[in-house]
């Protein structure tokens, strides 16, 4: 009954989603208009766009790093199979429907190295924490300045900057706590703790590359966004990308993230600049996103891979 019951809630996630699409597409052309919306192309400089690109093909290369250093078992000396399955993955999750592209990750490294799906999901879901708390983090800081506690804001960040660190000292008691425990919260955090990295050396590299890569993508989609959106500031061209990112955690994903990706920059942007103006820059902004995406599945599904004979035996 409770399978039942989860199949019928993905079934209508997945329909809402696709009427999240739809209904987008018709507000905008009803609202503005795609012709409009789609102008600011016939300006637009091309090698302000190749230099946007080859920053996001380098925040994808970050991604693949954290993933090749965290497998080593299994990846060494496989980086060009590494970086297909990252791409692939990468382009499948921000284009299918309600994050259904993340189950590609688990399959893709059955498939490409051996590694056991719950070894996979695990490492995943480490990751995912990761990020969110690395956007979260660019979020904390402007958010605690707009409000009372904005004396208290450098010491909270710092707080807020330690959660990560104190998972990783406590994860053996945190195992323990929700050991035995049913729940989908205790099972996520279980599964949590079992896909923390082996040794501080892997924690740190982790860490260290989440990092790096939302450093380079945050600020590459902000800049991006100023050459539709000239006239708002960097904070607030900044905060207006990380409100668009935070929406990948919203159970309702339209395919592409259309419709919810916008809304997320939008929402911070329409308090200096026109309603418009803003639904223009976010629209833009996602389209080069979404296309630099597809681009890359479409080199990583070129590039050719060897399969593994005999897979190894998980380490975890």
């Amino acid at each position: 009954m409770t399978e039942q019951n989860n199949t019928s809630g993905q079934r209508w996630r997945l329909i809402v989603s696709w009427l999240v699409l739809l209904l987008f597409i018709a507000a905008v052309e009803h609202w503005i208009g795609w012709k409009t919306v789609l102008a600011p192309w016939a300006q637009f400089s091309w090698a302000q766009g190749l230099i946007a690109l080859a920053l996001l093909v380098l925040s994808y290369a970050l991604r693949a790093w954290r993933m090749y250093d965290y497998f080593p078992q299994y990846l060494t000396g496989q980086w060009f199979a590494t970086w297909r399955l990252m791409l692939i993955h990468n382009a499948l999750n921000n284009l299918l429907p309600a994050r259904t592209g993340e189950a590609s990750f688990p399959l893709l490294m059955k498939r490409y190295f051996g590694v056991s799906y719950a070894h996979s999901v695990s490492a995943l879901l480490w990751f995912r924490l990761l990020d969110l708390h690395a956007i979260l983090t660019f979020a904390v800081f402007p958010l605690l300045m707009i409000t009372p506690l904005k004396k208290l804001a450098t010491p909270l960040l710092l707080l807020w900057m330690t959660v990560p660190l104190v998972a990783y000292l406590l994860h053996n008691r945190i195992e323990i706590w929700f050991a035995g425990k049913d729940g989908k919260f205790s099972e996520l955090a279980q599964q949590a703790m079992y896909g923390l990295p082996d040794n501080w050396g892997e924690f740190w590299r982790s860490w260290a590359m989440t990092w790096a890569n939302w450093l380079v993508k945050l600020v590459t989609i902000a800049w991006l966004l100023q050459q539709f959106v000239p006239a708002a500031s960097w904070n607030l061209l900044l905060t207006s990308v990380v409100g668009g990112e935070l929406t990948s955690v919203l159970p309702i994903h339209a395919p592409g993230g259309f419709g919810t990706y916008e809304a997320g920059i939008i929402a911070p942007l329409s308090r200096i600049v026109d309603v418009h103006t803003a639904t223009i820059g976010a629209v833009n902004a996602h389209l080069f996103i979404l296309g630099s995406s597809l681009l890359g599945g479409l080199f990583g599904w070129l590039i050719p891979i060897k399969q593994q004979a005999t897979p190894p035996t998980s380490a975890q």
